[in-house]
């Protein structure tokens, strides 16, 4: 898993590095993850879409309960989600890049009490306490939406990526 990728690892420009402590009423959320970032979750629109690899993709409408709503909160506030990734780096302590093949790209676009939020990373990174913090937010997000009854009615993805 250990990586190198760009110097870009998010696109979060905003005053305030840090969540509010309790989930707001307006919390929603697009998050694209996985090869080239070809599965979403968007809570906006209550859509899953899945990558089926070598047979394209399909979407499901899916509306998560509040209670998955809140724990993938909660988590997004541990790993600090609108810092962690800018703390990502390909360069590792002696001074040689990482890399990994293939790797993971992740896009979370948040609604929080009437502001955006844009944060970008890749798995293409060196190993470190925060790459496995946010490996760790994906793995629990994606067994939230593998959880969900319609996720389980989409078809399986035919092949793999190299």
């Amino acid at each position: 898993m250990a990586g190198c990728t760009s110097d870009e690892n998010s696109d979060y420009d905003g005053d305030e590095a840090e969540l509010p402590a309790n989930m707001p009423d307006d919390f929603e959320f697009s998050y694209q993850y996985g090869y080239e970032a070809n599965n979403e979750m968007n809570t906006f629109e209550e859509i899953y879409t899945k990558d089926l690899i070598e047979k394209g993709e399909a979407s499901t409408a899916m509306a998560l309960s509040e209670d998955d709503r809140v724990s993938i909160y909660e988590k997004m506030r541990d790993v600090k989600i609108l810092e962690t990734p800018e703390n990502l780096t390909n360069e590792a302590e002696d001074g040689t890049h990482c890399t990994s093949n293939p790797y993971t790209t992740h896009h979370l676009d948040l609604q929080v009490n009437g502001e955006n939020y844009y944060v970008d990373w890749t798995t293409n990174n060196c190993l470190t306490e925060d790459l496995i913090k946010l490996t760790d937010f994906t793995d629990y997000v994606h067994e939230v939406f593998t959880s969900q009854e319609a996720y389980r009615a989409l078809p399986n993805a035919e092949g793999s990526y190299e």
